[in-house]
């Protein structure tokens, strides 16, 4: 089943606020459009323990003096868009019944919406891989706070005769989840490699892969402007918050552990990524990046 993109161009009735950052209303509105249809499909996305089989972009200001991503607030002066990408093709029938149904106007938070342009348009996943260069240098412009979830029993089961000089109990280690605000390589590819797996049918060697990718075959190689760490609460009155960064990162395959076709691999996720988001909170729209490839081994 190909990658769905559906993209809607849109106006409000009035202005609206939103607690520190859009995307969270880009979820709602997701959710909004499943409930129209099958509202017991909407709760059991909400409460899913797995992979969401979507993500969405957060509000994007279009005109005036667009494009930009919105964070605290819209005016029924401008136009707007949203995207959401989904993995499933019973999903996105929904979503298009939903689109298409006549009724009362969807909303966002307290302000009517008025859809301007509907779009869809689908990539294959053979596509990306058909597509991927052996990828040398590149830079990873993270334009929506990023985050990776992170659990240290991981990194514990990795060293287990140290378990019990760490001083902190199985259980406690197993309820331990932390988000990481770093662009971590491996984290990266990971998670990029585990939403592959769930959705696409388009195999590749995952094991193999992200063996190579733990032993530096993907390297941090530096931060051209920095990065910077926002933190973003859903709504204005909850404590409940949510760490990512944003900003320009260069990442490399050192010569030394260098493989064509892990290369390879490492281009079509990362083309892949633009598409699906990287990290956690990709259906509120974090994670949203920009690939930039810098230089190509030849091949």
């Amino acid at each position: 089943m190909p990658l769905t993109f559906i993209n809607l161009k849109f106006q409000v009735s009035g202005p609206v606020v939103f607690g520190s950052f859009s995307g969270f209303a880009s979820r709602g509105l997701f959710y909004e459009l499943v409930r129209r249809v099958d509202e017991g499909r909407a709760e059991g996305l909400h409460s899913l323990k797995r992979l969401s089989p979507f993500s969405s972009t957060p509000i994007i200001q279009l005109a005036p003096k667009g494009p930009k991503i919105v964070y605290r607030n819209i005016s029924q002066d401008a136009l707007y868009a949203v995207r959401f990408t989904i993995f499933d093709g019973r999903l996105t029938k929904l979503v298009l019944d939903a689109l298409l149904q006549e009724g009362e106007p969807l909303r966002l938070i307290d302000s009517k919406i008025k859809v301007v342009d509907i779009s869809v348009s689908h990539e294959k996943y053979s596509q990306f891989l058909e597509d991927a260069r052996p990828v040398k240098r590149f830079m990873v412009d993270f334009l929506t706070p990023t985050f990776f979830r992170f659990s240290p029993i991981i990194t514990s089961r990795m060293f287990p005769s140290r378990m019990a000089a760490i001083g902190v109990s199985k259980l406690r280690l197993e309820k331990a989840r932390r988000f990481h605000p770093v662009p971590e390589p491996v984290l990266m590819m990971r998670s990029l490699t585990r939403l592959w797996k769930a959705f696409s049918d388009r195999p590749f060697n995952y094991l193999g892969y992200l063996s190579w990718v733990s032993s530096m075959g993907v390297s941090l190689a530096g931060y051209p402007s920095g990065i910077r760490t926002r933190r973003l609460y859903e709504h204005i009155t909850t404590r409940k918050f949510v760490v990512g960064f944003v900003g320009e990162v260069n990442f490399s395959i050192p010569e030394d552990l260098y493989v064509e076709k892990w290369a390879r691999i490492t281009d079509a996720l990362l083309r892949f990524a633009e598409y699906s988001n990287v990290g956690g909170g990709r259906t509120a729209g974090f994670g949203m990046v920009k690939y930039l490839p810098k230089e190509y081994y030849s091949s």
